[in-house]
């Protein structure tokens, strides 16, 4: 079964908005304990994971915009 390029663009787009959303609070997190190692561990993995989710949304969004459904283009 293959799923298609608007369902993946879809859930990345999520994915990226729950992102956003956890960067929010890590970096709540980072200003409350601003020496803390593992608050800016945290906040910088999220700001990675966060541009990665948003990176693959903008590839499902340039392949729909091509008309490419299902392909691997």
């Amino acid at each position: 079964m293959k799923i298609s390029n608007r369902i993946k663009r879809n859930i990345s787009f999520a994915l990226t908005l729950l992102g956003i959303a956890c960067i929010v609070a890590d970096i709540w997190d980072v200003i409350i304990r601003p020496t803390s190692v593992k608050a800016w561990f945290d906040l910088c993995g999220m700001i990675l994971m966060t541009y990665l989710c948003f990176d693959n949304f903008l590839i499902y969004r340039r392949r729909l915009k091509k008309g490419n459904l299902f392909g691997a283009n």
